[in-house]
């Protein structure tokens, strides 16, 4: 053999592989123990060794002092003086067929047995750890020397012990993604010797990697926290569920055994957790937010008295509960971000309402978002997320049709090539990878920056840490991720509330690019990012007021300022107030605070038992007004001080104030304060219900005044509520975000310096309830469900008569007779068949003011909860409504305190040609035909043509209208709800009662404009319920395009059109009768809901 041939097959160095023993077979899994780590090493001497046969096997002496013989032998004899055989195979790799090291380990396993083994290497482990920190220098590098254990890392383990000090209950430890929480565990077995240890985790790719770094303690030694000599744990994984008691040995002859939740937490495995908790002394759950499976909680519940750690990302589940068991330590995202494990990620979101669309629009801005990054120089990755394997395979076509040139990868559990597929991606040979949910939460690869989400699936939080983690290693070719979403899909936007809700800190680090159809979201997200934090002093529980999760009830006073000075705030706050966050918006000119308390308790006098107490200022400054808003949540003083430290000179009070009561449409009071003035005192009286008429004489007498109202009605087109004091403050019972109070009180400003408003003439229209002791003689417009019902969703409320069953989208109330004489209203419930469930009677008495009674047994299912349906409808009464708008509620007669007349304006009126139609044919649909010249399908035909592309016929009982009609524009999407009425009178038009009903339907429809959503939804509950009886109720269009509108409205303003048709009604020739109704139906759509009635008749 020549030197060079010697040379080019002895190299000088050898990559040895690790000793390890094992696998070690059990019923459910496996076993092993890396008894040596792999290593380089030099090739000092290399000889031939003979054996029998005259063949002979290479044999190597090493820099370590070990003498190796190469051999393709499967179990050769070792020569004395030999320490260990290995094989090399086909592309060079070694591996061990036998060393000293194994054999001696062998022999004792053999010997003592491997639960002795392991439990006298843990022994081993005491004093071999060290609680060492790792020292950063300026440039963020850990310098050679000062290795260690990172902040996080070093905080939990401590907390470890503290809290294992004293309890053996549940703790939790949560750590961001990235910041060490394996090696943390790690720490936990070495520093506390706590063996056996069972680490559960939610996947098998979890369970492996985990695995692996327990086999060799992970980075501990190179980090210097754990003593070279220190042995390797013995560790274990569970492939399999156990069947029976005899399954379970892995638990007792292991330090460490690594299981995944389904292998030890579900089925015929449960019963078995009583045993397993018996066999170990500790139990890790890593990526405890996954918990909340029945199955999963009775598995942990067996381990009572046995020390449970959990270590989580996010103290929230994916059902949106808190993790249980004491958070022992919290390390927050701020600070992950402040000691460079986590980076701020750009959140991009698109704006796709159609589903077929999204997927492309989505692959589209994440491709492009990829290839800018690559040509910045960034070693980027892209993975798509998708929910199922169907789903994904779908996807990865699309990327492979756009992004071809970047070798999409499909990675799912099915896939045969998976490793190989992630070694390309590692290397960079493919830049895609399209996966089902994720590539598994412990996967580690920062180069994956770039993240589009297909189906949102799992926790968000979890999805951004995966994609915002950096490590220090990972050098500056990683740059910041950026996650791509359709906000128009419901789970993504609501996802991002709970995000901000979760997590204070998420507002910080996720940077949220604006989007021009979210133009409510943009703006709240601009303003309160514009907002600056006032001072960072103050300890953790400072830092987790997020002024995103502020939510101010909506109240206020005001006063007259010129000249805001806000940060001046601070010098007029008494002493035993505390500032504990503060913000300023310049642009916005709103200042906003909160403050904390500690005042003694009443009922002690002992000092050192102190109440705590949080409140909130907002400061909000109308430069076009010059009025200073001051809302807080302390009511105990207007602040003044305050106040006038900011620059304000007078508060607005006395009658003044009731001008906000201005522009609301039929108010009605719900309480009113009354001062009453005496020669030596000054009396005080709260009116409500009834007695609100008695308060409002008296404000008309001399020696009374008006001390406080409240109240709701109708402004803007919305249902609104209303407070007002004498003293100065206006409050609503709502909520909303800072942006909404600062609005809604500039709002509330302008009524206030609105000279036009004339609070004595607010009174004299608003609606006056008094007590009935008989029925009002005029016509019924309507029998309407109680607010408690028409507030629920359609499909949890149904009524039960004998063995069927009517939801309430089939059934409405129908006024049958008024008998004022006797005190009784007669009213029917009826099915989508007009038939009569029962017949129902109000009745007035002195007893309990009144009554309802059912002629028919009839249950009504509310959710849960059942009651018979006359009982219910005692304690919570239809609302009777009059055509001249005033209403009866239970025992009340509501009505303005001036009934006014109702007129419809002429530009209202809208002639049609009515050639070819049959006016006393109402239905499009009758007895199993269509019918053509119905008017139903003269008016479907006529919203076709105005380009409604959604017409849908939801006539009979239940309905919405007789034609609901749905068109998505540029900027908004239109809802015309059409109300048909055949001609029933002898002469065309002439009688009233054909208006009563058309108009009854108008009114009722009201409730449709703030439930689009709920309106689609009952859409579709009719159209599947109904479908038996007919084709499909489309007149154009069809069914799956509500998904769309639904997705739609969220960005969208839904504007309404209420439409009553009535050929037989003469626009030249109605009678006043007719002109009455409809000018009542007319004047409450407007009031109530901001809508124009529009009225299609003949000429």
């Amino acid at each position: 053999m020549s030197q060079a041939q010697n040379e080019a097959e002895s190299p000088t160095t050898i990559s040895l592989p690790a000793i390890v023993f094992g696998p070690v077979r059990y019923p459910i899994g496996y076993a092993n123990c890396v008894l040596r780590p792999p290593e380089e090493t030099a090739v000092l001497g290399e000889s031939e060794l003979a054996r029998k046969g005259g063949d002979s096997d290479r044999l190597l002496e090493f820099a370590n002092g070990e003498k190796i013989v190469v051999t393709a032998r499967r179990k050769p004899a070792l020569p004395e003086g030999v320490d260990g055989a290995l094989a090399q195979d086909g592309d060079g790799s070694y591996r061990w067929i036998a060393h000293r090291l194994l054999a001696a380990y062998g022999e004792r396993v053999e010997r003592t047995g491997l639960a002795q083994c392991s439990a006298d290497t843990a022994a081993s482990w005491n004093g071999l750890f060290s609680f060492k920190a790792e020292i950063i220098d300026q440039d963020g590098k850990v310098k050679q020397g000062s290795e260690g254990l990172r902040p996080p890392q070093l905080g939990a383990l401590h907390a470890v012990g503290a809290h294992w000090s004293i309890s053996k209950q549940p703790a939790t430890v949560v750590m961001p993604t990235g910041t060490g929480k394996t090696e943390t565990m790690l720490s936990t077995l070495a520093a506390f010797c706590t063996s056996p240890m069972l680490v559960v985790v939610p996947s098998e790719a979890l369970r492996d990697q985990t695995m692996r770094k327990f086999l060799t303690f992970g980075l501990l030694r190179r980090l210097k926290v754990l003593n070279a000599s220190a042995k390797n744990p013995v560790v274990g994984y569970v492939t399999k569920r156990p069947k029976s008691a005899g399954d379970l040995g892995i638990f007792r002859d292991c330090n460490v055994i690594v299981a995944t939740m389904s292998a030890v937490g579900d089925g015929k495995a449960l019963q078995f957790a009583t045993a397993i908790s018996n066999m170990v002394q500790v139990l890790v759950v890593d990526e405890a937010h996954h918990l909340g499976a029945p199955g999963w909680n009775k598995f942990r519940e067996a381990f009572d008295g046995v020390p449970v750690l959990q270590f989580t990302a996010t103290p929230f589940r994916r059902d949106g509960r808190i993790v249980d068991g004491t958070v022992i330590y919290s390390y927050p995202l701020r600070k992950a971000q402040e000691d460079g494990y986590f980076r701020p990620i750009d959140f991009c979101p698109i704006y796709e309402i159609d589903e077929s669309s999204a997927d492309r629009s989505i692959a589209e801005a994440a491709v492009e978002k990829l290839r800018q990054d690559l040509r910045n120089g960034f070693d980027h990755l892209l993975m798509a997320r998708c929910v199922s394997i169907e789903r994904a395979t779908a996807i990865h076509a699309i990327y492979a049709e756009i992004a071809g040139d970047m070798v999409p990868l499909l990675v799912h559990s099915e896939a045969r090539d998976a490793t190989s597929d992630l070694e390309r991606l590692r290397s960079g040979k493919s830049r895609i990878v399209v996966c089902v949910n994720m590539l598994g939460e412990g996967f580690d690869l920062p180069q994956l920056k770039v993240a589009a989400i297909h189906d949102l699936h799992k926790s968000l939080a979890i999805l951004l840490q995966f994609a915002g983690r950096f490590t220090r290693s990972s050098g500056e070719q990683i740059g910041r991720a950026t996650v791509i979403a359709n906000i128009a899909d419901l789970n993504v936007s609501s996802a991002l509330e709970r995000l901000y809700s979760e997590d204070a800190d998420w507002n910080v680090l996720l940077s949220e690019m604006s989007s021009n159809a979210a133009r409510e979201h943009s703006r709240l997200i601009s303003f309160m990012k514009k907002s600056q934090r006032l001072g960072e002093k103050g300890d953790g529980e400072d830092h987790s007021i997020s002024h995103f999760l502020l939510h101010p009830p909506l109240s206020m006073l005001a006063y007259e300022c010129k000249n805001f000075s806000p940060k001046r705030f601070h010098v007029a706050l008494p002493k035993a107030l505390s500032v504990r966050a503060a913000w300023l918006s310049e642009s916005g000119n709103t200042l906003f605070f909160v403050t904390r308390a500690e005042p003694s308790v009443r009922w002690s006098r002992s000092k050192s038992l102190l109440d705590r107490q949080w409140d909130l200022f907002v400061i909000h400054f109308d430069e076009t007004l010059k009025l200073m808003y001051l809302s807080s949540t302390d009511h105990s003083t207007p602040h003044e001080k305050l106040a006038q430290a900011i620059g304000a000179t007078r508060m607005l009070s006395g009658d003044v104030i009731f001008r906000a009561l201005g522009k609301i449409n039929r108010l009605l009071f719900q309480s009113i304060g009354v001062k009453k003035h005496g020669r030596r005192n000054l009396r005080y009286a709260m009116y409500t219900g009834a007695d609100v008429a008695e308060a409002l004489s008296m404000t008309e007498r001399a020696g009374s005044v008006k001390s406080n109202l409240s109240g709701n009605g109708w402004e803007e087109g919305r249902r609104v509520s209303i407070g007002c004091s004498y003293k100065g403050r206006v409050w609503t019972v709502e909520q909303g975000t800072i942006l909404e109070l600062t609005d809604w009180c500039e709002k509330v400003g302008q009524k206030l310096c609105d000279t036009s408003i004339d609070p004595d003439k607010i009174i004299e229209h608003v609606l006056i309830p008094e007590e009935l002791t008989a029925f009002p003689d005029k016509p019924v417009l309507s029998v309407e469900w109680p607010v408690e019902i028409l507030g629920q969703s359609e499909s949890r409320v149904a009524f039960v008569k004998g063995d069927a069953e009517y939801p309430l989208y089939l059934t409405e109330l129908r006024f049958s007779e008024l008998d004022a004489a006797k005190g009784l209203l007669r009213f029917d419930l009826v099915d989508s068949t007009e038939t009569a469930i029962t017949s129902l009677v109000l009745t007035l008495n002195d007893t309990d003011g009144f009554s309802v009674t059912s002629s028919q047994s009839v249950t009504i299912r509310n959710g849960k909860l059942e009651s018979e349906l006359g009982d219910y409808l005692s304690d919570y009464p239809p609302l009777v409504r009059f055509v001249d708008l005033t209403e009866v509620d239970g025992n009340l007669y509501i009505a303005p305190k001036h009934v006014q007349k109702h007129l419809v304006p002429p530009q209202s009126f809208e002639s049609w040609d009515w050639s070819g139609v049959d006016r006393t044919r109402e239905s499009y649909w009758k007895d199993g035909t269509e019918r053509k010249d119905s008017v139903q399908w003269r008016a479907a035909q006529e919203f076709i043509a105005k380009g409604y592309s959604f017409v849908f016929d939801d006539d009979s009982a239940g309905e919405a209208a007789d034609l609901v009609c749905i068109s998505e524009e540029d900027d908004h999407i239109r809802l015309a709800l059409v109300h048909c009425k055949f001609s029933g009178g002898a002469d065309p038009g002439e009688r009233v009662k054909d208006v009563v009903e058309v108009c009854s339907q108008a009114t009722r429809s009201a409730k449709w404009k703030w439930k689009f959503v709920d309106l689609c939804k009952h859409i579709l509950s009719r159209n599947e319920r109904l479908a038996k009886d007919r084709p499909s109720r489309c007149l154009n269009g069809n069914i799956t395009q509500l998904n769309k509108f639904v997705r739609a409205c969220r960005l969208k303003e839904v504007r309404v059109e209420v439409y009553v048709v009535q050929p037989g009604l003469s626009q030249r020739s109605h009678t006043d009768d007719q002109a009455a109704v409809l000018g009542a139906s007319a004047s409450y759509l407007k009031e109530t809901i901001g809508v124009e009635l529009r009225i299609v008749c003949d000429e």
